[in-house]
């Protein structure tokens, strides 16, 4: 009996020892939860909300280009030659903008509208349209007929000089009965051979122009690029050799756009040059400058400054942070050209010129 009772005190004990462990083992599990279930919960509720910014992102589209942009007056103004919509993985976007007249000087809103999925966005600019200097439309004018004017300026000045001689002899016709007295008769020769002699003497002068005139022919020499009385050379390039062409000479090259120039493709093509070097000139463009580029034949086409912008490397505009880079280099935007020049170790000025 006493051995009985103590099989049922060590079963007792060791109920009450299972169910302890049971507890401590409980209370484990519910420190366990405590400790690592805020870091669980908020794990995934990061995961959630990175997601959900992912997606945002994806759909999240940006109009590049000024808040403030001035142009001369002209009948083929794009806003995508300015301005361009991307995706967040700098994909192109459709853009719609409202209409500018700008053919006539004046300030201009210009909205622009961007849409992709659920994102969109609307960009209201100011276009600042001001009228071509007429100096600068006389001053194309003047450079290809430069020879032809020089031509009847001498033409003129000869038919000037010519004419006086036939009026001169007139007073001898008139008074052949004074024959008797000698200083009437002598006096009439006398003029006549002044203005002889004078006469040989304006035709040289008039004629200076016309023997000068091969001056302004490097207007029509083939690969220059003609601005503010410098005549700059250049070769066509491309993305391929352009570079290895201005680093091996004193030339400009085509770069971006289309590379073989032509004022007829009415496409932008982009030449780049040394500054020190070829391209110095370029630093003394100013908005209306008149710039004429000659094709491979000679073909001259006159385009005017309608913008400057510096940006770094990688084409982003210095002052705005916006992002030029196919405005520079793609072909688009109608019959153009683009200056790039370097003014720093990565800062670069950009021309733009449009027909």
């Amino acid at each position: 009996m006493f051995y009985h009772l103590i099989k049922v005190e060590k079963g007792v004990f060791s109920l009450k020892s299972s169910r302890r462990k049971s507890f401590i083992f409980f209370v484990v599990i519910v420190c366990l939860l405590l400790f690592f279930g805020p870091i669980i919960f908020s794990s995934i509720s990061g995961a959630q909300t990175q997601t959900e910014k992912k997606a945002q992102q994806e759909n999240l589209v940006t109009i590049h280009g000024e808040d403030t942009l001035t142009i001369t007056t002209t009948d083929s103004f794009s806003p995508e030659q300015y301005y361009k919509a991307v995706d967040d993985k700098f994909q192109p976007v459709q853009m719609k903008y409202t209409d500018v007249h700008a053919d006539q000087p004046g300030r201009y809103a210009l909205t622009l509208t961007a849409k992709k999925k659920k994102d969109s966005v609307i960009r209201t600019v100011l276009i600042i349209v001001k009228e071509k200097k007429p100096r600068e439309k006389e001053k194309t004018e003047n450079k290809t007929p430069a020879s032809s004017t020089s031509k009847e300026t001498a033409v003129k000045s000869t038919n000037n000089s010519v004419t006086p001689p036939p009026a001169n002899p007139i007073p001898p016709v008139e008074n052949p009965p004074a024959a008797a007295e000698g200083t009437v008769e002598t006096t009439p020769q006398q003029e006549p051979a002044q203005v002889a002699q004078e006469t040989p003497q304006v035709p040289p002068e008039a004629a200076k122009p016309a023997a000068e005139a091969p001056a302004p022919q490097p207007a029509t020499q083939p690969n220059q690029i003609i601005f503010l009385g410098h005549s700059l050379p250049y070769q066509n390039g491309g993305q391929g050799s352009g570079q290895g062409i201005i680093n091996g000479g004193s030339l400009a090259a085509t770069w971006g756009g289309n590379p073989i120039q032509s004022g007829t493709d009415n496409q932008n093509t982009h030449f780049i040059g040394h500054n020190p070097g070829i391209f110095s000139p370029v630093l003394s463009l100013n908005p209306s400058d008149a710039i004429t580029v000659t094709d491979s034949a000679g073909n001259p086409t006159t385009y005017i400054v309608n913008g400057l912008v510096q940006v770094d490397d990688s084409g982003v505009n210095i002052a705005s942070g916006q992002d030029n880079w196919d405005q520079i280099t793609s072909a688009g935007g109608g019959e153009r050209i683009t200056l790039q020049t370097c003014i720093g170790d990565s800062v670069n000025l950009i021309v733009y010129a449009q027909a």
